[in-house]
């Protein structure tokens, strides 16, 4: 599919205000509600425009898939710092569409940190271009920002232009008993040292704790921490990455996750939890109502969203408050203002 053919498929959904179902390689199609329109699927534009190692910096197409990126940055000895998910079928245009961040990103940065520039179609079938490939382009740079978690609702990604960075020289997985399993105190305080952690949770009664740097400031932090290195670090982080592993794939229960600030306590939801990104993120698996989940989710001052696509499809997103939501279709009105991109992904009220 070429940038043309893009174009005209986005004017004549507009002209006769038919909406759009924007996909990728739908590995994300589960979150959120269910999405109204025609599809127009965005694989087959892909491949990297321009990558620059040595300027730290690749250009690439939405429809591009994770795995070959991966592959391209890997072979220069870099990678994406804010870890996103390697999804069966998964797309750069669906990561940064849903916001997608792994393990490392209160370490490391978020996918939104990492986009330089964007190109894409807004819903008048406007080719528009925000950002550029370097920091100090900054006309147009919180605009290309404000598609990342998005969901696709604000325009058709085209191209993106992402910062990268080096593999680190070494990587060491430590494990150590929790002293509280109440408590993330202890979390919270390790997240605070000048160690160069990257990547942190907690599940059942046990801490794992991922350090990469320089082989001589690893091996520092490893005996300041204690613990007890592990064999097969990488693999355990991919399956909390990709959300892969037992607890994740556990199929009689909901699988929830939730934002939260790290230090607060969730004791009035049944059901097992995993404390990811320092205690910030929570993945719970439990049986509880989708209200009962997003009410204690407000409470804590936080979100949550469904992510099993089995028990809990309908759950859609935590409502918004009547100021957040106002602000959502603001947006949506200066970017896509007959709502023709993924409508019913959202709530009514931001995507009517």
């Amino acid at each position: 599919m070429s940038v043309e053919e893009i174009v005209e498929a986005v004017r004549v959904a507009a002209s006769s205000k038919t909406p759009l179902a924007i996909t990728g390689g739908g590995s994300k199609a589960h979150l959120g509600d269910a999405v109204e329109g025609r599809a127009l699927t965005m694989d087959s534009y892909n491949g990297v425009i321009s990558y620059e190692p040595t300027e730290l910096v690749v250009t690439v197409r939405s429809g591009t898939s994770m795995d070959s990126l991966t592959q391209t940055l890997s072979g220069e000895g870099q990678c994406l710092p804010f870890e996103p998910p390697l999804l069966k079928g998964s797309t750069i245009g669906g990561v940064l569409a849903c916001g997608l961040s792994g393990p490392a990103r209160p370490f490391t940065g978020s996918a939104r940190d990492y986009v330089l520039g964007m190109r894409l179609i807004n819903g008048q079938a406007e080719d528009l271009s925000f950002g550029g490939e370097v920091m100090k382009n900054v006309a147009g740079y919180d605009v290309a920002r404000l598609q990342v978690g998005a969901y696709g609702t604000l325009g058709v990604l085209l191209e993106t232009s992402l910062k990268v960075l080096p593999i680190p020289e070494a990587t060491l997985t430590v494990q150590r008993e929790a002293s509280s399993t109440d408590s993330l105190a202890e979390l919270i305080e390790l997240s605070r040292q000048p160690w160069p952690i990257t990547g942190l949770f907690r599940q059942d009664k046990v801490d794992t704790i991922r350090l990469s740097g320089s082989e001589s400031a690893v091996r520092s932090a490893a005996k300041s921490i204690g613990g007890q290195s592990i064999e097969g670090g990488d693999e355990l982080w991919a399956e909390l990455r990709d959300q892969s592993s037992e607890f994740f794939t556990h199929s009689s229960e909901s699988l929830w996750r939730l934002s939260v600030p790290a230090h607060a306590r969730m004791a009035n939801l049944p059901g097992e939890v995993l404390y990811d990104w320092g205690g910030a993120q929570r993945w719970l698996r439990t049986s509880a109502p989708a209200q009962e989940i997003f009410s204690e989710a407000k409470a804590l001052g936080g979100h949550a969203i469904c992510y099993s696509a089995v028990t809990c499809e309908n759950a859609g997103f935590q409502p918004l408050e009547p100021g957040i939501a106002r602000l959502h279709a603001r947006l949506r009105d200066s970017f896509d203002p007959h709502r023709l991109f993924n409508r019913g992904r959202f709530q009514p009220d931001v995507d009517s």
